[in-house]
């Protein structure tokens, strides 16, 4: 099987966004379920949902970090060689 390719960074954004929006969501809908009186049966698949959901919407989160991570590596590396002197070539090409 071969490696998935890492997001690209607007579609990592897009992951990150996705997750922090489910829990959000989903932490409001429990709080909702359980101040107002539900039937015992639709606050128990509440819950499940309400854990399942950004448990699902965090699956692809570490693949996005990383790729911000190793995109922002890259920005650090590439200001710090510029920060360097340019130097001749020692045989002169």
């Amino acid at each position: 099987m071969a490696p998935a390719t890492p997001p690209s960074r607007p579609r990592a954004w897009l992951n990150c966004l996705y997750a922090l929006v489910t829990a959000a969501v989903c932490g409001g809908l429990l709080a909702l379920a359980a101040l107002t009186p539900a039937p015992p049966g639709v606050l128990a698949a509440v819950i499940v949902i309400c854990i399942v959901c950004p448990m699902v919407a965090a699956y692809q989160l570490p693949a996005a970090v990383r790729a911000l991570r190793a995109q922002l590596d890259a920005a650090r590396l590439r200001r710090l060689l510029d920060e360097l002197p340019e130097a001749p070539h020692p045989l002169g090409f």
